[in-house]
């Protein structure tokens, strides 16, 4: 199978996952009776548990096709657990444990990937086929969840199994997807020897600010949930247009953004994008209005996938300047996933005792506050470097 196929195979696998596990699990949780706080703690604790498995496992595994493997059956178990927890009396604290264990195996694999890529892709690609890939997510989720939204609405008699159904067809996409990939992983059987390591050694300053972004893109998702399940009742179908118009926007749009980052660099549509997703939420909070909900999340749908393939760049870009890449790969996504942890534990913390448009004022000046604060203080010390030497010769004599 040509390469290039295989990555775009699992791209489709792993987003049919997406949309038919994911991208209604929140309704699913809030449905089934879960409090605010619990709804927030559903956000935070998966990627705190993707930040320790990163901090403490992750690195220390060889890049191998059996340790590969291994932790895509460790996943698939995660989230068969997780499909049937629902059946039970009291699911919340069983789909939260099943949903850490998982978050522990697919920081395995999603550590190993870009590493495993690296070996069979050159530096030059990778821009291309991450747009390619968001591009086929986009398409995927799209057409997805309009059907899966209407077959969870048509068949809301026999709730919580219509989602157990959903999240099988999830379970069986992402174990094919997993199988593509560990065909290009190295057969090589290396030891395992388990040690302290000294995590966040490859982080600069960079790292930490794009972070310290993704708190404040991981604050306002458990505050959606709150506000279109909770407060407006939005059905399962409504909720799906929200995805398909922030999927026809990013088709539409996502070429001209990769074109833009050729022109004026990464770092900059990174940050028209993190201030593009601040500015949306300012409402939000206040619109009654379905569908002019429907436009600002296909807005906030488009600033976050040019976030996504804007970070994934800058990653594999700078993966070259640290002597240890694997190192370096854990701590970028511990640092990633330790901001989504943290900024969901705000948002718990905010809506207990503000109103939900207070919190997404909150929310939305801060962001820009620091965007803006980092970028002065980048100028002030670009300005605060000694000028070179008048008449002093070059590298080159």
């Amino acid at each position: 199978m040509k390469l290039t196929t295989r990555i775009y195979m699992d791209a489709a696998l792993q987003n049919m996952k997406s949309v038919s596990f994911f991208t209604f699990l929140q309704v699913l949780i809030a449905r089934l009776g879960a409090s605010n706080f619990e709804i927030a703690l559903s956000n935070s604790l998966p990627p705190l548990f993707c930040a320790l498995s990163l901090a403490f496992l992750t690195r220390q595994l060889p890049v191998t096709r059996g340790v590969f493997l291994v932790s895509g059956y460790v996943r698939q178990a995660a989230f068969l657990c997780m499909a049937f927890a629902a059946l039970l009396s009291h699911p919340i604290p069983f789909l939260l444990f099943f949903w850490c264990i998982n978050a522990v195996a697919v920081m395995i694999t999603g550590a190993q990937q870009p590493a495993i890529m690296r070996k069979w892709v050159a530096p030059d690609e990778f821009p291309k086929i991450f747009s390619n890939n968001k591009i086929i997510g986009i398409v995927i989720v799209t057409f997805g969840s309009f059907g899966i939204g209407y077959y969870l609405d048509a068949f809301d008699w026999m709730f919580p199994k219509n989602y157990v159904f959903s999240m099988l067809v999830g379970c069986l996409a992402t174990f094919a997807g997993m199988s593509l990939i560990a065909e290009l992983a190295p057969r090589e059987k290396k030891p395992i020897r388990l040690t302290w390591m000294k995590p966040l050694q490859e982080c600069d300053r960079k790292t930490w600010w794009m972070g310290l972004n993704n708190v404040g893109i991981a604050m306002v998702a458990p505050l959606f949930v709150i506000y279109h399940v909770n407060v407006l009742k939005l059905t399962n179908s409504q909720i799906a247009y929200f995805v398909i118009i922030a999927g026809i926007v990013s088709t539409l749009l996502l070429p001209v953004a990769r074109r833009c980052m050729e022109r004026f660099g990464l770092l900059k549509v990174y940050g028209t994008a993190v201030i593009g997703m601040a500015l949306a939420v300012l409402p939000y909070g206040f619109v009654q209005s379905f569908w002019l909900l429907v436009v600002i999340q296909g807005w906030v749908g488009f600033c976050l996938a040019v976030h996504e393939v804007a970070s994934q760049t800058i990653m594999m870009n700078e993966a070259s300047k640290h002597r240890k890449e694997m190192a370096y790969f854990s701590d970028f996504q511990l640092v990633m996933n330790a901001g989504n942890a943290v900024g969901a534990l705000i948002a718990g913390a905010l809506i207990s005792f503000l109103p939900l448009w207070g919190c997404f004022i909150i929310i939305a000046v801060s962001r820009v506050f620091f965007y803006f604060t980092y970028r002065a203080s980048k100028e002030t010390e670009a300005q605060e470097q000694p000028a070179p030497l008048q008449g002093a010769k070059s590298a080159n004599g």
